[in-house]
């Protein structure tokens, strides 16, 4: 974590980004063999398997020890939750859309629920957290929010973060409390 000072009129703060950690899987084989990417000129790669030197145009993921082709494009769910709308404040934001349907637009005024479903653009390997929602801001529009992380586990880790961070400083201090050994205190000549 990094952490930055800002002054704000008479506020001395430190701010640090919620940023999102993106999962990568390793590139294999359709044996589930491990490939490294090998780029020539500009546009021109290939996966390479290091240890047999076999050459592939193609490659795979590796996910849970299987090899998986890319993903498709979310166009169907049908497995999704009705969830409590103030959830949505939680996900770190990275991606929103317009959504347009009165029917939907109108159950979720009428339940004041949000709908949350894993969702994937159908690029690779990346996977949101998909929410509709009705901004309160602007409530004749449904809206769709994706993001990949909750603030409040990012928040975790910094608070974790900072009680490392704190155990340390009193380990240092403890440290500089102490007398340093000397030659004569360990060997007697």
């Amino acid at each position: 974590m990094v952490f930055y000072n800002l002054r704000v009129g008479s506020y001395d703060l430190k701010y640090t980004p919620l940023k999102t950690t993106i999962k990568e899987y390793p590139y294999c084989d359709s044996k589930g063999n491990i490939l490294k990417r090998v780029v020539e000129g500009k546009t021109n790669s290939y996966y390479i398997n290091e240890e047999t030197q076999e050459k592939f145009p193609n490659a795979f993921r590796l996910i849970n020890n299987q090899a998986m082709a890319k993903l498709s494009k979310t166009k169907d769910v049908q497995n999704y939750k009705e969830v409590n709308s103030k959830e949505i404040q939680d996900l770190i934001i990275e991606k929103e859309y317009l959504v347009f349907n009165d029917l939907l637009l109108r159950d979720l005024k009428a339940s004041g629920k949000t709908l949350k479903f894993g969702f994937t653009n159908g690029n690779g390997f990346k996977v949101f957290l998909a929410f509709i929602y009705i901004n309160p801001l602007y409530p004749e529009l449904l809206f769709m929010a994706l993001g990949n992380a909750k603030k409040s586990e990012i928040i975790k880790q910094i608070a974790e973060l900072q009680v490392q961070k704190d155990k340390i400083k009193s380990i240092d201090i403890s440290i500089q409390g102490v007398d340093k050994a000397k030659v004569e205190d360990l060997i007697q000549i």
